[in-house]
């Protein structure tokens, strides 16, 4: 069975003539679907096409420590078999 892993990946975005970074640390079952993953939540927080979303493959990495993970939602899911989801800030 497959167990599904943390993984953070760092890119840009465009938005008008700007480029912007993001860093998201997302859980999915292999590389593939974290970028995917990474691509519906830009889209639909920020409204940006997949095109204007640029992903260097040298910044995904796969996170083994949860004490890496700063986002308390991720490192919740991470860490913690009975689960009581934080509040994000």
């Amino acid at each position: 069975m497959t167990s599904v892993k943390t993984y953070h990946i760092r890119g840009e975005y465009k938005r008008r003539k700007q480029k912007i970074p993001f860093g998201k640390y997302v859980r999915a079952l292999n590389q593939k679907d974290a970028i995917e993953q990474v691509y519906d939540i830009l889209g639909s927080k920020h409204k940006v096409k997949r095109n204007m979303i640029f992903i260097d493959p040298k910044d995904i990495k796969e996170i083994a420590n949860p004490d890496e993970i700063t986002d308390p939602v991720i490192k919740a899911f991470a860490t913690e078999d009975d689960l009581a989801i934080p509040k994000r800030k």
